[in-house]
């Protein structure tokens, strides 16, 4: 018999013999009894089995380990979910050097220093609304995002203004769009929608009625056509509030200059100097837009205006005679402002606007204005 290694043997072995009748004959049989008994050294058990063993056995141990183990809790632990600015991936929560209030500062200044930049961007700070400003914090860049609506002037649609603050130096901002930065950031900052705050500058001394100045370099674009804003200001606010115009002989009237003359160039702004002392003003200014194209005009012309709107002609040939000194303390009081672009507003001493966004100024300045 050959070596039976994975089947159990089955032997039939001859017991005591029985007699059997076969034909008139006696035969004798042997009746078989089964013996089985297992053949190998593991009993009998095959490769199979014995794996199926090996993994009960493993799967046994294996949830002793797990019953024995605490609970693995899924999700944020109780310290991340209270988190102010989120957590890091090694769960500790994620803390900015600086506050949303800081870097709010920083881009309320870095608007405000726009105005300083010549070309289109000047006016960049005055439509931007600093009241819709969010601040998010991105702890895997160490950086905040600002976001911010802002205005089009032109056709009053709005736009999302945004910019990228480093957390470790908040003057490192990058804007989102493609503009270029202002070469120097000043500590003005924006306040509110069409008003920055002038650093270093206080409100008037006079409370009642609140002192705007309005300058103007008389033939930059738009300056003319902005005295039509200031004497609607002082229509809507009434006594509230003196508007003075402040001329300011620029870069524009000194080109007018070298090719009219000097004194002929600076005869608008007397006039419109001499005109503004005058109740009959809003005439003038009204009648010299109707008239105004950007180019020179003859001081003849001016006279003419002046009778038509109905001045006071005796007082403005006075006033125009002694208006030079009047107008180079004037531009001081541009320089200390630091008024570089006309036309350009000063809402009590300490607010600086465009003409369009005056009321906005004098409504942050005083609330009590526009309720």
């Amino acid at each position: 018999m050959g070596r039976c290694d994975s089947s159990l043997l089955l032997m039939t072995i001859p017991s005591d013999p029985v007699g059997v009748k076969t034909k008139g004959k006696t035969e004798t049989v042997k009746e078989p009894s089964i013996i089985i008994r297992p053949i190998g050294r593991l009993g009998g058990l095959d490769s199979l089995h014995i794996t199926f063993g090996i993994a009960i056995a493993l799967l046994l141990a294996l949830l002793l380990v797990v019953s024995y183990s605490k609970p693995i809790l899924i999700g944020n632990s109780p310290a991340q979910s209270n988190c102010t600015y989120g957590y890091l991936l090694n769960g500790s929560c994620a803390v900015p050097i600086h506050t949303a209030a800081q870097v709010r500062s920083a881009v309320e200044m870095l608007l405000a220093s726009y105005a300083n930049v010549n070309g289109s961007l000047s006016i960049l700070p005055y439509f931007s609304n600093v009241s819709s400003i969010s601040e998010t914090y991105l702890p895997k860049s160490g950086s905040w995002y600002i976001g911010m609506r802002a205005t089009n002037p032109a056709s009053s649609q709005t736009f999302l203004l945004s910019f990228i603050v480093s957390d470790s130096n908040v003057s490192k901002i990058t804007p989102s769009t493609q503009v270029a930065l202002p070469s120097a950031i000043s500590n003005n900052y924006v306040a509110s929608l069409g008003t920055i705050r002038l650093s270093g500058k206080y409100a008037c001394s006079v409370q009642s009625p609140m002192s705007v100045y309005w300058f103007v370099d008389p033939y930059a674009p738009g300056s003319i056509r902005s005295l039509v804003n200031a004497t609607a200001l002082e229509r809507k606010f009434g006594g509230s509030i003196n508007v003075t115009v402040r001329i300011i002989n620029g870069p524009s009237t000194e080109n007018m200059a070298g090719a009219y003359g000097t004194g002929n160039a600076l005869m608008l702004g007397r006039y419109v100097f001499c005109a503004s002392q005058q109740p009959n003003f809003r005439n003038f200014t009204s009648n010299l837009n109707s008239l105004y194209s950007g180019s020179y005009i003859l001081p003849s012309t001016l006279a003419g205006l002046a009778n038509v709107s109905k001045l006071n002609y005796s007082a403005l040939n006075s006033c125009i005679g002694s208006a030079d000194s009047v107008i180079n303390n004037q531009a001081l009081l541009a320089n200390y402002y630091n008024v570089t672009q006309t036309p350009s507003v000063v809402v009590d001493c300490e607010y600086q606007a465009l003409p369009q966004t005056a009321a906005e100024a004098l409504c942050y300045a005083n609330g009590n204005l526009c309720r």
